[in-house]
């Protein structure tokens, strides 16, 4: 079956997936033929532009296929305004605005993110889908009841349960000749890191690190999903993925990967001291800058149907301005290998208590720990339920959802000290009502909906919106000075400013530092590498609502301005 059956709807709506999964194949100018050819309206969510992002921002080719997928998709139904942007984000609201639509097909990979999300929360659709599989080929089914039907869940893999392992006693160090699976040689030359379950060593290849595993940690799980890993060929800046396989005598040891450079962010975003000695410059603009760029990563991670599973604050590094890493890549859950591993205050209440190996987990499980990162990165390290005069154990709050925030900032008697209420206080709206619901109500919001709203903020900061000089600090209302007796030598932010006076090139009063009550675990902030083909990032897209049959481009236009 060809595209050929989509001519018979009036009109179509796109799901991202399309373009990053089968942009560069035949099917987009088969599809982009139909559409011109018969005069068809296309409909996107807002997501559609927000994950582009991701990729642009993510993916080290620049010119992945999915770039010249999107300007190729523009650049043919912009002109003839057949392309309309819905200011939606969420998977069921968007849908649930679609069903206005008569005579539509909503098109779609079978391994994109929306594709789970419909698996999660089985929205009340009855429209007809188009699902294209890996092989090209597309299938309709008539509502959202009808395509779960025929989806067959991928068990879990067998290997999860194993309690063997691979290696024997070999032992390899400083010196030693290591193997690749495609059989090039790489010598150890020096030990930079060591862990619980291996230690990571320079190579005389200068673009790739290797982490080599401790006796008794190669279970098959691990190793099947490092092999599934270095197939994937996953490529970006940021994210240290399993490159190679490596053997010493024959016998599995590790794997390659780009180095990681820099303290993790537990240790940065540890309370106003560790923050502002690693980075004395360091704005709220740099915070809400590192948060994005985390966020962008593990929606990237996501579209390739990767759940990152254990994230927390040690699982990603801060070097400089414009140099984060996610580490721990080999945990990571691939298809229905899982992760065997989690930090309770990250995981989901609903999921404590299970054997980690013993299920798979879904992007609902990840949200909540995404929004855990929202939090602890926005509050510089500290945890959500953090509280003051509160029960003995933080258990006990998260279970209670006692979040010690209100939407009125009119109860901060369970705030913990140090200025954490001035933070929530100067917080957009939405973000706040967020967050309160999250933590408060037990809501979930989907990991682009939390990137959309801090892509917002970081435009209100950057186009200076806010009127009170205080939601520039990292520390709103509260003067703090950098503690390190040589804070110069530490990395910045931002480039120091001309001096106009003494101390003139930081944001922070030369006075006596305050004493912190409650110490949290922490981050630090980057600046966000900017698009390839654009001088700077677009605005998050702030027009009304598109109605189904209107013709608002949603600024999807902007995506290919100001082409360098």
């Amino acid at each position: 079956m060809s595209l050929g059956c989509l001519k018979k709807y009036k009109s179509l709506i796109f799901d991202y997936s399309f373009i990053r999964k089968f942009g560069g194949t035949r099917l987009l100018g088969e599809l982009l033929e139909i559409i011109t050819s018969d005069h068809k309206d296309v409909y996107v969510s807002r997501s559609f532009k927000l994950m582009h992002y991701c990729v642009i921002h993510q993916a080290d080719d620049k010119t992945a296929s999915a770039v010249g997928a999107m300007r190729d998709f523009c650049t043919m139904l912009l002109p003839d305004k057949l392309l309309h942007s819905i200011q939606l984000t969420e998977t069921c609201a968007f849908l649930d605005r679609m069903k206005e639509l008569e005579d539509s097909c909503l098109v779609m990979a079978s391994s994109g993110i929306l594709s789970k999300r419909l698996r999660e929360k089985t929205p009340d659709y009855n429209g007809d889908l188009c699902v294209i599989g890996d092989d090209l080929e597309p299938s309709i089914y008539h509502g959202v009841s009808d395509y779960l039907e025929s989806v067959t869940e991928e068990p879990i893999s067998p290997l999860a349960a194993s309690d063997k392992y691979l290696d024997v006693p070999v032992y390899c160090n400083i010196g030693d000749t290591i193997t690749t699976g495609d059989g090039r040689r790489l010598t150890l030359e020096k030990r930079v890191s060591a862990g619980a379950e291996g230690m990571v060593f320079t190579t005389d290849d200068p673009r790739i690190v290797a982490k080599i595993y401790h006796k008794g940690i190669i279970t098959p799980l691990r190793w099947k999903k490092l092999q599934t890993q270095v197939q994937m060929g996953i490529n970006s800046f940021g994210i240290c993925w399993p490159k190679d396989l490596l053997f010493y005598k024959n016998i599995p040891v590790g794997y390659t990967m780009i180095m990681g450079k820099g303290r993790t962010l537990g240790n940065v975003f540890d309370g106003p001291d560790a923050l502002l000695n690693s980075f004395p410059e360091c704005t709220r603009l740099d915070i809400v800058t590192t948060l994005a760029d985390l966020l962008e990563k593990y929606i990237y991670l996501h579209m390739f149907g990767i759940v990152a599973g254990d994230i927390q604050m040690k699982n990603a590094l801060i070097y400089s301005s414009n140099s984060i890493y996610l580490i721990d890549m080999d945990s990571v859950q691939v298809g229905n290998l899982p992760c065997p591993v989690g930090t309770e205050e990250f995981t989901d209440p609903r999921l404590w208590g299970k054997n980690f190996s013993g299920f798979l987990r879904s992007l609902r499980d990840e949200d909540y720990s995404i929004a855990m990162l929202v939090f602890s990165i926005l509050f510089c390290g500290l945890h959500p339920y953090a509280t003051r005069n509160g029960a003995e154990t933080l258990r006990e709050e998260i279970t209670g959802k006692n979040f010690p925030y209100s939407l009125d900032s009119s109860d901060t008697d369970h705030i913990p000290k140090g200025g954490y209420d001035h933070i929530w206080e100067y917080l957009p709206d939405r973000l706040r009502v967020m967050l309160f619901e999250t933590f408060h109500e037990g809501k979930s919001f989907e990991a682009v909906e939390w990137y959309e709203a801090v892509l917002a903020y970081k435009d209100a900061l950057s186009s200076h919106e806010f009127t009170n000089e205080e939601a520039y600090k990292a520390f709103p209302e509260m003067d703090y000075v950098a503690t390190d007796p040589d804070p110069v030598s530490k990395p910045r932010f931002t480039p120091p400013k001309k001096a106009a006076s003494s101390g003139a090139g930081s944001p922070f009063k030369p006075v006596a530092n305050k004493t912190v009550n409650s110490v949290p675990n922490g981050q630090s902030a980057l600046a966000r590498r900017m698009f390839n083909e654009d001088n700077g990032r677009d605005k998050p897209d702030n027009s009304s609502d598109s109605k189904p049959n209107g013709g608002n481009d949603g600024g999807l236009l902007g995506l290919f301005k100001n082409r360098r």
